[in-house]
């Protein structure tokens, strides 16, 4: 099995952060979930919270503290689903930047 090199927490956001603001998706390696096994997932990124759905208050991004336990709401490519998935921030291992851009299907607050 080949270990990864995980990135740094804060390299991470500003990847996030740089695509969000750009409209751009990103590449993120999240860890095993109920429904999926761990690996690269292509999101369109839209926001940053402290809980998931309803009960959490986005996060102004550059103007608040974020932290690994923040919630990060992004559109996986592909995906059936309709809504955002929710990614705990300190779970994902790594990011890029794709190049690609997407054409938002809510607000982006970035």
């Amino acid at each position: 099995m080949e270990l990864m090199e995980y990135m740094d927490f804060k390299e991470i956001l500003k990847i996030i952060g740089k695509a969000g603001k750009g409209q751009e998706t990103v590449d993120i390696y999240y860890p095993k979930t109920e429904k999926r096994a761990a690996g690269w997932r292509e999101v369109e990124p839209y926001s940053i919270a402290t809980d998931i759905g309803e009960e959490g208050e986005h996060i102004v991004f550059g103007k608040e503290i974020v932290t690994p336990g923040h919630i990060f709401n992004a559109y996986t490519i592909g995906s059936r689903k309709r809504s955002c998935n929710s990614f705990i921030l300190g779970k994902i291992k790594k990011a890029k930047l794709t190049g690609k851009k997407f054409n938002p299907r809510w607000p982006v607050e970035f």
